[in-house]
């Protein structure tokens, strides 16, 4: 099973936000996962909304990054983030591509760096994001995965792309899968299972009976821990958040809770620390 409760909550400049204690203890690693108080924007972006496709108020969403990565000692241009497609393509971040890109890698659901500095984000309100660190090396990796991304198996990708770019070692991989959207809430149907049951992760995929005939509820936690498990990950180095972010309306956006209606992003963000020791 994989460990609960590893997440702690932690508060800094009036911002809640989340991370892994026993990450902290590498120099060379920062990492973060926001809730959605401690920031500027109003109605049902308030507070901390850090993504744009919601409708917000660009300048409040400026505001909003300027506080939250300035925990870090970071800035907004300092950002590198895939566009979030639901799909599988893993991005190796260096330094020139960046600066060339402007930021946004596009079609890119995840992305993995071995250079220190680089700013890796990614944008959630429902969806599952992972982090992966490589501490031998080191090397690091931040994804995305909603239903589409988990049945297409971006998180084994990461974890090839990871060993292919970098040496990493599947034994020495750790993970941490931040809050998403809980069995407890996430009902599928139809079109989700027709893709499910052609996965050839489906039997890592996790149905959990329903109310309604035909409509389950999908673990998103549960069937990644299973496919990296597959992938070849260590499962006591799986770590996550017990946190639904259907269910918790006071620390979460969420899609899915307002019904496809406005609503702001959690971010989170991984670097290897320039300087830091291993």
């Amino acid at each position: 099973m994989m460990k609960i409760n590893t997440m702690v909550i932690a508060e800094a400049g009036g911002i809640t936000y989340f991370s892994l204690p026993c990450w902290e203890k590498w120099g060379f690693l920062k990492h973060g996962f926001s809730s959605r108080n401690g920031g500027v924007s109003k109605g049902p972006f308030v507070s901390l909304n850090l993504g744009f496709r919601g409708g917000d108020r660009s300048e409040a969403i400026h505001e909003n990054r300027r506080r939250f990565l300035g925990l870090w000692g970071k800035k907004e241009e300092d950002l590198i983030c895939g566009e979030q497609v639901h799909g599988t393509e893993v991005f190796l971040v260096n330094e020139s591509f960046a600066r060339e890109a402007n930021g946004q890698i596009p079609s890119t659901d995840a992305l993995v760096t071995a250079q220190p500095g680089m700013l890796l984000g990614a944008f959630s309100a429902d969806c599952l994001l992972a982090f992966f660190v490589e501490p031998s090396v080191p090397a690091i990796g931040l994804a995305h995965a909603g239903w589409r991304g988990t049945c297409m198996g971006i998180f084994d990708r990461v974890v090839n792309a990871m060993c292919l770019n970098f040496g990493a070692r599947t034994d020495s991989i750790e993970v941490l899968l931040a809050p998403s959207i809980g069995a407890c809430c996430y009902e599928v149907g139809k079109e989700v299972l027709d893709i499910l049951s052609a996965s050839p992760w489906r039997e890592e995929i996790v149905l959990c009976p329903g109310t309604r005939p035909g409509h389950p509820f999908m673990d998103l936690q549960e069937t990644n821990f299973n496919i990296l498990c597959k992938a070849g990950i260590r499962a006591e180095n799986i770590f996550r958040s017990d946190y639904c972010t259907h269910c918790n309306q006071h620390l979460f956006y969420s899609y899915r809770r307002e019904g496809g209606g406005p609503t702001g992003s959690q971010m989170g963000i991984i670097f290897l620390n320039q300087g830091g020791s291993k």
